[in-house]
């Protein structure tokens, strides 16, 4: 178990091994700078068009970064779905 903040929200998350740790701490304070660069572009308070909009950023950098390889696509599209599965587990709970 970590517990990760993004865009001053907690959220518990449930890891598969404790190697994942140290990435999932990574991974969460990058989100959070780019949603905190982006609300301060956008000047909103609204957290989800906020973190939509990292989402589309961080995907179309992805993009470029890959070349759009359909296999890693897939990859990421996975990798995704199962931290978003954590993330809405981790607010239902709240």
């Amino acid at each position: 178990m970590v517990e990760i903040e993004i865009f001053d929200r907690r959220y518990p998350l449930r890891l598969n091994s404790p190697a994942e740790r140290e990435e999932v701490i990574r991974l969460a304070e990058q989100v959070d700078s780019r949603m905190r660069e982006i609300a301060s572009q956008i000047r909103t308070v609204d957290s989800v068009k906020v973190a939509v909009l990292t989402a589309l950023h961080l995907a179309q950098e992805n993009k470029e970064n890959t070349g759009g390889s359909k296999e890693l696509d897939g990859a990421v599209e996975k990798g995704a779905k199962k931290w978003i599965k954590a993330i809405d587990k981790a607010l239902a709970e709240e």
